[in-house]
């Protein structure tokens, strides 16, 4: 019993020092808005790319909310490779699906 409890206290340790860093998008019409936060809290300055869409080689910083428009041009629907990078050096990453308008 000794050991589980010891096992279990090492585990609530490790979660309650991680970090829950999130990415958040929102599809619109020619682009996307994305949210980086941390533990709940916009990330002001991250860096945010679409890392597989070839027309959008560009790298845009969110503001002090946290958000960023990601323009995007499409031929057709496809889903988007997001990354994001804050400025203590934590990346994050998610797909979205965009259909062309």
């Amino acid at each position: 019993m000794k050991k589980s409890n010891v096992v279990l206290a090492s585990m609530l340790i490790a979660f309650s020092s991680m970090s829950f860093a999130g990415l958040k998008v929102v599809d619109s019409q020619n682009g996307a808005w994305v949210t980086v936060t941390d533990n709940g809290k916009p990330v002001a300055d991250a860096v945010v790319s679409a890392t597989n869409v070839p027309q959008s080689k560009n790298e845009f910083k969110t503001n002090e909310k946290g958000r960023v428009f990601v323009p995007l041009s499409m031929n057709h629907s496809k889903s988007v490779k997001y990354k994001a990078v804050t400025p203590e050096g934590k990346e994050m990453t998610r797909f979205a699906f965009h259909g062309k308008s």
